[in-house]
């Protein structure tokens, strides 16, 4: 089976959408930043659909490496929004 760019581009877009329109719905920050990965994956997906079809002649290693910058920083963003939202209920 073969996958177009054109596929790549609207699976990416479609988590990214998914994960903004479950951080526009809750209403609580706990609720909103299960969102936050959902994000980053659609990115994520992107970079490395784009670095599999590039032209421009780059290894396709940068889109993974660039994946894997995505998905620490998506990890640490969750932790930095769960203490947050920890010590906020703690109030």
């Amino acid at each position: 089976m073969t996958v177009g760019l054109v596929a790549v581009m609207w699976v990416a877009s479609a988590l990214v959408a998914a994960g903004a329109l479950v951080a526009a719905w809750r209403r609580d920050l706990t609720a909103s930043l299960a969102a936050i990965p959902l994000i980053f994956g659609g990115a994520a997906v992107a970079f490395a659909g784009a670095a599999r079809f590039s032209a421009a002649g780059g290894p396709p290693i940068f889109g993974q490496a660039v994946v894997v910058l995505i998905a620490v920083t998506a990890l640490a963003l969750v932790a930095l929004g769960v203490g947050i939202a920890g010590r906020e209920a703690s109030r």
